[in-house]
């Protein structure tokens, strides 16, 4: 499978794009460039931990492969997947395009890496899959069940709970970014009953149902806050989830 495949690198607003999203999530400094780069310091901190081999990694949602950069070592092979919003890829391709390591791959369906290598050390998916549409998230579970051989890692968003209605009034009254709800999908979000809410991404998202999907694809799975293993997840930003693939427990 060629490294690049399904990806046009173009320099329309690379520039721009990596001002956007990077500076918005990552670079701006204060409080919530801390919370966004929390996630990659919790799963280099789970690889170091557990002494993950990372020589073949595959990442979905791997926006500008920006995890690279958080590994111990560079792989001898890298599968970065993400649909190219906000240009991501096209960045990533900047930075990587030239590594005969690095592949890159645009896909905004699991059906699209059906030619995959059939084994990688690593599975990395973060603040991604809660994106995907409810009857597409076993679709790339069996993908990582399939392609990995040892360890997937995910994060998630927690958006249920007073965490939820802490995020969404920073985003309402400060942002001006806030998803509608309903005064009755507000409530049911506070108090943790995601079944009354419409779906719509990260709205009515429920880590504990996302656990659930995870455990029939991998065993065993392990389930911690990504602020750290004794932190409470009714207080997290995110959710940490390790897991096993099948034959390598």
């Amino acid at each position: 499978m060629p490294g690049l495949t399904g990806v046009q690198l173009g320099d329309e607003n690379v520039s721009d794009n990596e001002s956007g999203y990077n500076q918005r999530l990552f670079e701006s400094g204060g409080i919530r460039s801390y919370l966004h780069n929390t996630r990659f310091r919790w799963v280099r901190g789970r690889i170091e931990e557990e002494r993950m081999a990372t020589e073949r990694v595959l990442e979905i949602g791997c926006f500008d492969a920006k995890f690279l950069q958080w590994l111990p070592q560079f792989p001898s092979s890298y599968y970065g997947i993400d649909a190219n919003w906000e240009g991501g890829l096209d960045l990533a391709l900047q930075k990587h395009g030239d590594d005969p390591r690095v592949h890159l791959i645009k896909s905004s369906d699991p059906g699209d890496l059906a030619g995959l290598p059939t084994e990688f050390n690593l599975g990395v998916s973060m603040e991604t899959l809660e994106h995907v549409p409810a009857n597409m998230l076993g679709e790339y579970l069996k993908v990582l069940a399939t392609h990995v051989k040892g360890t997937v890692i995910f994060t998630v968003p927690v958006e249920i709970g007073p965490v939820f209605a802490l995020k969404w009034l920073v985003k309402r009254w400060i942002l001006g970014s806030a998803e509608h709800y309903s005064a009755r999908e507000f409530l049911c979000a506070l108090l943790g009953k995601s079944s009354g809410i419409a779906r719509n991404e990260h709205k009515g998202f429920d880590y504990r149902d996302f656990v659930r999907e995870v455990e029939t694809y991998f065993q065993p799975v392990d389930v911690e806050s990504i602020h750290g293993k004794y932190f409470p997840l009714w207080l997290s930003f995110g959710v940490g989830v390790t897991a096993i693939t099948p034959g390598n427990k």
